[in-house]
């Protein structure tokens, strides 16, 4: 028996008949078109589309929450990322300087 996941800790949708319209820059992030060479882009593409597929049939109103704090971590995770390796970028341009 693993630890639960999130999405598994979610109100079922069936106890809440609340509806809650789907978050569209969720929609808008599943249909980015990333470049060819993109790396941390598509990580953070796959990680949300599975992160946001572990919510479907959920309650939506603790799904929006819970997407929305996914998000600002991956995407907090995102930025840290960029500044490595704009970081060793600057690097291998100091060392290039005479």
């Amino acid at each position: 028996m693993g630890t639960p996941k999130l999405g598994d800790m979610a109100p079922d949708s069936s106890t809440h008949e609340e509806e809650v319209p789907d978050f569209s820059p969720f929609r808008k992030i599943r249909r980015i078109d990333l470049d060819p060479e993109s790396v941390i882009g598509k990580e953070l593409h796959d990680r949300f589309e599975q992160f946001d597929e572990s919510f479907s049939g959920k309650n939506k109103s603790w799904s929006a929450i819970v997407k929305l704090i996914g998000l600002t971590a991956m995407c907090a995770k995102g930025v840290i990322d960029l500044e490595r390796e704009v970081i060793q970028l600057r690097r291998e341009v100091r060392s290039r300087e005479p």
